[in-house]
């Protein structure tokens, strides 16, 4: 993904962008209403120009910030149940979620709209012409709070819900690897080049993007090959590889540039990296059958989202279609099956292998997609070896071992 487009997306999945951005559009249209005053007319401006516009914004003013308050308390609950119900990896999505932003993000720029406009007004800013045009901004705003206000209820029956949160993670997951299925190689060749250089990383952490437009206009400046080493998902120390070069003179300035192409942080992100939304999925899974918890139901239902995203995977064209090689001087490695499927369902294997509805469950979806020829059904065959193995030392009736292994033969 682009560099900036990588940090766009970054930055916009802040709370506090969106809500800045909507509290200086109303900052700006409270100030700016005073500009059309000379096009309205003057039995409009009599009509609306009056006392009653104070009385709206009043009303606007002293019950928003309440709402906003009272809609960040349930954020912030709803944060720390998702957390505490599933994995903290899953509570991140409730802050990007855009219905939660925009919910917020209106109550706080309508409340500052209406604090901005009732000052204003009280200064005589805006005279009668100016105030019929407040009067008719005041009405949009009141329009925008009640339907934002109706769709907040609405979403917040399934904010905090596990399934809701199990459909978010499959959607970023599925999302993922369809981007990677499209450029499985980054966008360029794969295999390996003769190095000549390596570019290592100054700082420790996990690889959150790979530039590789970025990567192929620095390798043709310097007429070289790049592989890359480092991949979204991939921690690095600091002096680790982030990719090979086939040039012989690389100096600090050229190293620079190739290592602005990868974007490192602290967490792992899920616009790039196919596998986090799989190992989330998985981590979902094993707190469900911890014993504290004990929800098989649950478990069952991310080895079905799992099996939707992988299908996916094995639905779509491996070598990404016509045209996938659109970086010629970049070459990168494909993405293991093996430690795709061991990401989702090996959480599930280990954690659910003494539960014989787990067992049986996880040894039927893993038949399905083992009915497919290729990696993906290969590595779901292994996986399915290594859990009908965890299930015969975990199991103590001997007719549960015979379903689970049953159920690995036919499905």
């Amino acid at each position: 993904m682009n560099r900036w487009l990588f940090w766009w997306r970054s930055v916009r999945s802040e709370l506090w962008v969106r809500a800045t951005l909507y509290a200086a559009a109303a900052i700006a249209a409270a100030l700016l209403a005073v500009i059309g005053a000379p096009f309205v007319p003057k039995a409009v401006a009599e009509r609306l120009g009056g006392d009653s516009v104070g009385s709206i914004l009043t009303i606007l003013a002293s019950s928003l910030l309440g709402v906003a308050t009272f809609s960040a308390g349930v954020m912030v609950t709803a944060y720390t149940a998702v957390s505490q119900a599933t994995t903290p990896r899953v509570a991140a999505l409730i802050t990007s979620d855009s219905q939660v932003q925009k919910a917020l993000a209106t109550f706080v720029g309508a409340f500052l709209y209406a604090i901005v406009a009732v000052t204003a007004a009280n200064a005589n800013y805006y005279g009668q012409e100016g105030r019929a045009i407040l009067f008719l901004f005041s009405l949009v705003v009141v329009g925008l709070v009640a339907f934002r206000l109706l769709a907040w209820i609405n979403h917040l029956s399934s904010l905090a819900r596990v399934g809701h949160m199990i459909d978010l993670v499959e959607e970023h997951a599925r999302a993922a690897l369809r981007e990677r299925r499209k450029a499985p190689y980054l966008g360029g060749h794969s295999g390996h080049i003769r190095s000549a250089f390596t570019v290592v990383a100054d700082e420790s952490g996990y690889v959150q993007n790979v530039d590789p437009a970025r990567l192929q206009e620095i390798a043709e400046e310097h007429d070289c090959q790049v592989e890359v080493m480092a991949q979204p998902g991939d921690y690095v120390r600091r002096g680790d590889p982030l990719a090979n070069l086939s040039a012989h003179d690389c100096s600090k300035a050229v190293c620079e540039e190739f290592r602005s192409a990868f974007a490192i942080g602290g967490q792992r992100s899920f616009d790039q990296d196919p596998r986090f939304g799989l190992i989330v999925l998985g981590e979902i899974a094993a707190k469900a059958l911890s014993p504290g918890v004990n929800d098989p139901g649950t478990a069952i239902q991310v080895m079905g989202a799992a099996v939707r995203a992988l299908d996916e995977w094995a639905t779509l064209a491996p070598d990404g279609g016509p045209g996938a090689v659109r970086y010629s001087r970049l070459w990168a490695a494909p993405i293991d099956d093996e430690e795709m499927v061991a990401d989702v369902f090996g959480p599930p294997a280990r954690f659910g292998a003494a539960d014989v509805v787990v067992a049986v469950r996880l040894q039927k979806m893993l038949h399905k997609l083992r009915r497919d020829e290729g990696p993906l059904a290969t590595a779901a065959g292994r996986q399915s070896k290594e859990a009908l193995a965890r299930a015969r030392l975990a199991l103590t009736l001997p007719e549960d071992i015979v379903r689970v292994e049953q159920a690995a033969r036919t499905g």
